[in-house]
């Protein structure tokens, strides 16, 4: 499973998950200040899952269909919890990240299609 980490989450997310051994790409590091638009479409061409803590890609998912989304929606949003969070999904919801939504708290963990318009 590759990733593409949004400015949102950190360039810190990505660093931490190539250091786990998995293929990710900062969106600081590739296409900062990019529109939500540009990378969605990036993510479907390179068949990554989108991570960010910014809502408006569960809006868009509907018509781009990206392989997958991990939403965060943390109240602390630390370097260091966001890295918690996101390891936890990666080792605790892998089968369920493609073709899905995943909405994160610190409390629970939603699943949601991605809906096909």
């Amino acid at each position: 499973m590759k990733f593409l980490v949004d400015e949102s989450t950190g360039i810190w997310v990505s660093k931490k998950l190539k250091q786990m051994g998995l293929d990710s790409v900062s969106v600081i590091d590739c296409m900062k200040g990019a529109e939500d638009e540009e990378i969605m479409k990036r993510a479907v061409e390179e068949d990554r899952v989108i991570i960010t803590n910014d809502k408006d890609f569960g809006r868009l998912a509907g018509f781009y269909k990206p392989p997958g989304i991990i939403l965060l929606r943390l109240r602390d949003e630390s370097v260091e919890n966001k890295i918690k969070m996101i390891s936890f999904v990666i080792a605790s919801y892998s089968k369920a990240i493609l073709g899905n939504i995943l909405i994160v708290s610190e409390r629970k963990i939603r699943v949601r299609r991605i809906e096909k318009r």
